[in-house]
């Protein structure tokens, strides 16, 4: 970036602090008993000596110099500099000069832009395989072999998405990109207004694409909008294949922006009528599919749910898409036991782990099934 870019995009930050307003400073001399008067409209960087030849630098834009590199380039770092006004993004700043402004701070920066407090960063939210320590569910057969670095890409978190210190989080819009109900009102409101003014230049959104926008007052860094479809009652293949496109069409963006962190709502599983259940066997799918091409390009893919009702589906389903080391254990009749990678007990017609102390130990009669960890 040219010394002329960097300059205009340092004002234009400037623009929206507020600082071009503030008054010419006295900039001390190294004679003794002169001073001249600094137009320049910011402060100079604390690296910018009272004394030496610096001193001497002509008034006026033209008198950064070599400084004006320093002072675009360290932007970031300044913190002084650029926490000294807050923007209200509340208000109606111009979104372009907002969203150039946020992207020139730093994450600890942001953090005094967020609607919130109690933002929640992606080091806190347990991976799945975490998650599934010690976890039991009912699984014949895996779909797909277990990947531990896969497992380590995924997560299911119960909570409010608009919390969640991401690089993108992802909005069940309407075609419309307004705004509405559920969590892509909640999303608009978390925001602020600029979100929406963003949205109204993008021009709508067809249903399965997807669209991006800064986040603004939000802790994630931009907000993918995605236009799942309408299924009241049993979903249509048509259906289907456009909610899987939901996904992949924002995924696609998250590689074209370089960002390495998304988290997913229940799309399309609200007032669109979505059955919950076929929309998780759609959403896992691709997903799996996905990771296995890109695993190096992510870090994290969060699958966040809101309802008690969507967190046990995904609890159940994850494991058959993304499997952990956990083995099913059917004591059928006595006599009639399925053999299992594990050491069964002595004198036990049951292959049960020999570390399975004796209160744990479910009876051989009858039908019984329980996942146990791969030992």
């Amino acid at each position: 970036m040219s010394l002329q870019s960097r300059v205009s995009r340092r004002l234009a930050q400037l623009r929206v602090e507020g600082q071009l307003l503030r008054a010419p400073r006295p900039w001390p001399c190294p004679s003794a008993g002169a001073t001249r008067t600094r137009s320049s409209t910011c402060a100079p960087p604390a690296s910018l000596g009272a004394h030496g030849p610096r001193a001497r630098t002509p008034a006026g834009v033209g008198a950064w110099g070599a400084a004006a590199v320093r002072l675009t380039a360290g932007v970031r770092t300044w913190a002084p500099l650029a926490m000294a006004a807050k923007v209200d993004l509340s208000t109606s700043t111009d979104w372009k000069e907002a969203k150039s402004f946020l992207k020139g701070l730093s994450d600890k920066q942001r953090e005094e832009h967020y609607f919130c407090r109690d933002f929640i960063r992606l080091k806190k939210i347990p991976t799945w395989k975490e998650t599934a320590k010690g976890l039991t569910v009912k699984v014949e057969e895996p779909k797909y072999k277990k990947d531990k670095q896969l497992n380590e890409k995924i997560s299911l978190f119960r909570g409010d998405i608009t919390k969640l210190e991401v690089d993108a989080i992802i909005n069940a819009a309407n075609s419309s990109l307004l705004g509405g109900g559920g969590v892509d009102g909640c999303i608009h409101r978390a925001a602020g207004p600029l979100l929406t003014d963003e949205c109204r230049t993008l021009q709508n959104c067809e249903t399965g694409k997807a669209k991006i926008t800064g986040g603004y007052r939000l802790p994630a860094k931009y907000v993918i909008h995605t236009v799942g479809p309408i299924a009241h009652g049993e979903p249509s293949t048509s259906q289907a294949t456009e909610l899987r496109s939901c996904y992949l069409s924002s995924l696609d963006l998250l590689l074209e922006h370089r960002l390495r962190s998304a988290a997913f709502p229940c799309i399309s599983t609200g007032v669109f009528g979505y059955p919950n259940e076929a929309a998780a066997e759609v959403v896992l799918t691709a997903l799996r599919e996905w990771l296995e091409q890109h695993k190096d390009k992510v870090d994290r893919l969060i699958i966040c749910v809101f309802l008690e009702k969507d967190e046990n589906i995904y609890l159940q389903r994850l494991p058959h898409y993304f499997p952990v080391g956990m083995y099913l254990l059917w004591c059928q009749h006595p006599g009639q036991p399925l053999p299992l990678p594990t050491h069964p007990a002595p004198g036990s017609q049951c292959p049960l782990p020999s570390s399975l102390t004796a209160p744990h130990r479910p009876p051989c009669p009858g039908l019984v099934s329980r996942a146990w960890p791969a030992v």
